[in-house]
Protein backbone atom coordinates (compact mmCIF):
# COMPACT_ATOMS: atom_id res chain seq x y z
CA UNK A 1 0.00 0.00 0.00
CA UNK A 2 2.81 2.41 0.89
CA UNK A 3 4.55 1.56 -2.38
CA UNK A 4 1.34 2.26 -4.33
CA UNK A 5 0.91 5.68 -2.71
CA UNK A 6 4.54 6.56 -3.37
CA UNK A 7 4.30 5.42 -7.02
CA UNK A 8 1.11 7.43 -7.45
CA UNK A 9 2.79 10.52 -5.99
CA UNK A 10 5.79 10.13 -8.34
CA UNK A 11 3.52 9.65 -11.36
CA UNK A 12 1.45 12.73 -10.54
CA UNK A 13 4.57 14.82 -9.92
CA UNK A 14 6.09 13.67 -13.22
CA UNK A 15 2.87 14.49 -15.06
CA UNK A 16 2.75 17.94 -13.49
CA UNK A 17 6.37 18.71 -14.39
CA UNK A 18 5.88 17.44 -17.95
CA UNK A 19 2.77 19.58 -18.37
CA UNK A 20 4.64 22.64 -17.13
CA UNK A 21 7.47 22.00 -19.56
CA UNK A 22 5.06 21.66 -22.49
CA UNK A 23 3.13 24.81 -21.64
CA UNK A 24 4.09 27.59 -24.06
CA UNK A 25 5.38 30.83 -22.61
CA UNK A 26 3.21 33.83 -23.47
CA UNK A 27 5.39 36.90 -23.90
CA UNK A 28 2.56 39.39 -24.41
CA UNK A 29 -1.00 39.89 -23.23
CA UNK A 30 -3.91 42.13 -24.18
CA UNK A 31 -6.67 43.64 -22.08
CA UNK A 32 -10.34 43.47 -23.04
CA UNK A 33 -10.29 46.62 -25.16
CA UNK A 34 -7.48 45.22 -27.31
CA UNK A 35 -4.66 47.26 -25.77
CA UNK A 36 -1.30 45.58 -25.27
CA UNK A 37 0.00 45.26 -21.71
CA UNK A 38 3.52 46.66 -21.40
CA UNK A 39 5.97 43.73 -21.61
CA UNK A 40 8.11 43.02 -18.56
CA UNK A 41 11.59 41.52 -18.09
CA UNK A 42 12.47 42.08 -21.75
CA UNK A 43 16.10 42.95 -20.95
CA UNK A 44 16.55 39.25 -20.19
CA UNK A 45 15.50 38.44 -23.77
CA UNK A 46 17.76 38.21 -26.83
CA UNK A 47 19.46 41.51 -27.66
CA UNK A 48 19.40 41.62 -31.47
CA UNK A 49 20.96 45.01 -32.16
CA UNK A 50 21.31 48.72 -31.59
CA UNK A 51 21.22 51.72 -33.90
CA UNK A 52 22.93 55.05 -33.24
CA UNK A 53 20.89 57.84 -34.82
CA UNK A 54 21.91 61.08 -33.06
CA UNK A 55 20.15 64.34 -33.87
CA UNK A 56 23.55 65.95 -34.33
CA UNK A 57 24.00 63.86 -37.47
CA UNK A 58 20.44 64.09 -38.78
CA UNK A 59 17.93 66.60 -37.44
CA UNK A 60 15.05 64.71 -39.11
CA UNK A 61 15.78 61.33 -37.54
CA UNK A 62 12.65 59.57 -36.24
CA UNK A 63 14.09 57.96 -33.13
CA UNK A 64 17.03 59.80 -31.54
CA UNK A 65 19.55 58.88 -30.26
CA UNK A 66 19.96 55.12 -29.66
CA UNK A 67 17.62 52.19 -30.28
CA UNK A 68 18.16 48.95 -28.36
CA UNK A 69 16.06 46.07 -29.67
CA UNK A 70 15.18 42.84 -27.84
CA UNK A 71 13.41 39.70 -29.13
CA UNK A 72 11.63 37.08 -27.06
CA UNK A 73 13.86 33.98 -26.66
CA UNK A 74 11.40 31.40 -28.04
CA UNK A 75 10.96 33.39 -31.25
CA UNK A 76 14.71 33.81 -31.58
CA UNK A 77 15.15 30.04 -31.25
CA UNK A 78 12.48 29.47 -33.89
CA UNK A 79 14.12 32.03 -36.22
CA UNK A 80 17.52 30.42 -35.74
CA UNK A 81 16.17 26.98 -36.63
CA UNK A 82 13.65 27.90 -39.35
CA UNK A 83 14.72 31.24 -40.81
CA UNK A 84 11.39 33.02 -40.53
CA UNK A 85 9.32 34.68 -37.81
CA UNK A 86 6.82 32.53 -35.95
CA UNK A 87 3.33 33.52 -34.88
CA UNK A 88 3.61 35.33 -31.56
CA UNK A 89 7.00 36.92 -32.19
CA UNK A 90 7.52 40.10 -30.18
CA UNK A 91 10.25 42.72 -30.36
CA UNK A 92 10.71 45.44 -27.75
CA UNK A 93 12.55 48.66 -28.59
CA UNK A 94 14.03 51.00 -26.00
CA UNK A 95 15.24 54.47 -26.90
CA UNK A 96 18.18 56.04 -25.09
CA UNK A 97 19.54 59.55 -25.10
CA UNK A 98 23.15 60.34 -25.96
CA UNK A 99 25.45 60.17 -22.97
CA UNK A 100 29.16 60.92 -22.82
CA UNK A 101 31.00 61.63 -26.08
CA UNK A 102 34.51 61.04 -24.72
CA UNK A 103 35.79 57.87 -23.07
CA UNK A 104 39.14 56.12 -22.43
CA UNK A 105 38.75 54.32 -25.76
CA UNK A 106 38.12 57.47 -27.79
CA UNK A 107 35.55 60.03 -28.89
CA UNK A 108 32.17 58.74 -29.98
CA UNK A 109 28.49 58.42 -29.16
CA UNK A 110 27.83 56.55 -25.93
CA UNK A 111 24.47 55.57 -24.55
CA UNK A 112 22.78 57.68 -21.89
CA UNK A 113 19.44 57.39 -20.01
CA UNK A 114 16.50 55.34 -21.30
CA UNK A 115 13.46 57.39 -22.26
CA UNK A 116 11.00 55.50 -24.52
CA UNK A 117 9.55 52.02 -24.99
CA UNK A 118 7.67 50.42 -27.85
CA UNK A 119 6.84 46.93 -29.14
CA UNK A 120 6.19 45.07 -32.39
CA UNK A 121 4.14 41.87 -32.54
CA UNK A 122 3.41 39.32 -35.25
CA UNK A 123 -0.08 37.92 -34.75
CA UNK A 124 -2.06 37.24 -37.92
CA UNK A 125 -5.12 36.10 -35.95
CA UNK A 126 -5.43 39.40 -34.09
CA UNK A 127 -4.20 41.57 -36.96
CA UNK A 128 -5.22 39.87 -40.22
CA UNK A 129 -5.40 43.15 -42.14
CA UNK A 130 -1.85 44.35 -41.44
CA UNK A 131 1.10 43.31 -43.64
CA UNK A 132 2.44 40.00 -42.31
CA UNK A 133 0.25 40.36 -39.23
CA UNK A 134 2.71 42.86 -37.68
CA UNK A 135 1.31 45.54 -35.38
CA UNK A 136 3.02 48.33 -33.42
CA UNK A 137 2.64 49.78 -29.92
CA UNK A 138 4.16 52.57 -27.84
CA UNK A 139 4.04 53.07 -24.07
CA UNK A 140 5.79 56.42 -23.66
CA UNK A 141 3.84 59.32 -22.18
CA UNK A 142 5.93 62.47 -22.41
CA UNK A 143 3.39 64.66 -20.59
CA UNK A 144 3.27 62.37 -17.55
CA UNK A 145 6.97 61.52 -17.90
CA UNK A 146 6.34 57.82 -17.42
CA UNK A 147 5.51 54.63 -19.27
CA UNK A 148 1.86 53.69 -19.65
CA UNK A 149 0.78 50.20 -18.58
CA UNK A 150 -1.01 49.57 -21.89
CA UNK A 151 -0.92 50.75 -25.49
CA UNK A 152 -3.47 50.70 -28.30
CA UNK A 153 -2.35 49.48 -31.72
CA UNK A 154 -0.72 52.33 -33.64
CA UNK A 155 -0.81 51.04 -37.22
CA UNK A 156 -0.76 53.94 -39.69
CA UNK A 157 2.62 55.66 -39.89
CA UNK A 158 4.37 52.73 -38.15
CA UNK A 159 3.15 50.27 -40.79
CA UNK A 160 4.02 52.68 -43.60
CA UNK A 161 7.59 53.03 -42.33
CA UNK A 162 8.06 49.30 -41.79
CA UNK A 163 6.82 48.62 -45.30
CA UNK A 164 10.21 50.05 -46.38
CA UNK A 165 12.12 47.05 -45.05
CA UNK A 166 13.89 44.75 -47.51
CA UNK A 167 11.18 42.18 -46.84
CA UNK A 168 8.49 44.76 -47.64
CA UNK A 169 6.99 44.74 -44.12
CA UNK A 170 7.76 43.83 -40.51
CA UNK A 171 11.04 44.25 -38.60
CA UNK A 172 14.13 45.82 -40.16
CA UNK A 173 15.89 42.46 -40.07
CA UNK A 174 18.64 43.70 -42.37
CA UNK A 175 19.80 46.06 -39.60
CA UNK A 176 20.25 43.36 -36.96
CA UNK A 177 23.51 41.38 -37.40
CA UNK A 178 22.54 38.98 -34.62
CA UNK A 179 19.49 37.86 -36.61
CA UNK A 180 21.35 37.77 -39.91
CA UNK A 181 23.99 35.56 -38.31
CA UNK A 182 21.42 33.22 -36.78
CA UNK A 183 19.00 32.81 -39.69
CA UNK A 184 18.61 29.08 -40.48
CA UNK A 185 21.74 28.32 -38.44
CA UNK A 186 20.11 25.38 -36.68
CA UNK A 187 19.97 24.27 -33.06
CA UNK A 188 23.44 25.53 -32.14
CA UNK A 189 24.38 29.14 -31.44
CA UNK A 190 26.30 30.97 -34.20
CA UNK A 191 28.33 33.06 -31.74
CA UNK A 192 30.20 29.89 -30.75
CA UNK A 193 31.89 29.63 -34.14
CA UNK A 194 35.55 30.65 -34.40
CA UNK A 195 34.87 32.61 -37.61
CA UNK A 196 33.55 36.16 -38.01
CA UNK A 197 32.10 37.52 -41.25
CA UNK A 198 33.82 40.90 -40.84
CA UNK A 199 37.22 39.56 -39.87
CA UNK A 200 40.00 39.92 -42.46
CA UNK A 201 43.60 41.16 -42.74
CA UNK A 202 42.58 44.82 -43.12
CA UNK A 203 41.15 44.80 -39.60
CA UNK A 204 44.63 44.45 -38.09
CA UNK A 205 45.70 47.94 -39.11
CA UNK A 206 42.16 49.31 -38.70
CA UNK A 207 42.04 48.44 -34.99
CA UNK A 208 45.75 48.98 -34.33
CA UNK A 209 46.32 45.52 -32.88
CA UNK A 210 43.28 45.64 -30.52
Amino acid sequence: MKYFVFALFVSCTTLLVTSCKQEAVQYYKFVEDGSLIRPLDYRTWIFVGSAATPKSLDSTVLFPDFQNVYMDPDSYKFWRENGYYREGTIFVKELLRTGETISPIGRGFYQGPHYSLSATIKDTLLFPDTPGGWQYFKFTNYEKQLLENTSVALGGACIACHNNTKAGFGPFTELYPVLLDAKNYGKENPENRNTRTGLDETMKSYTEEH
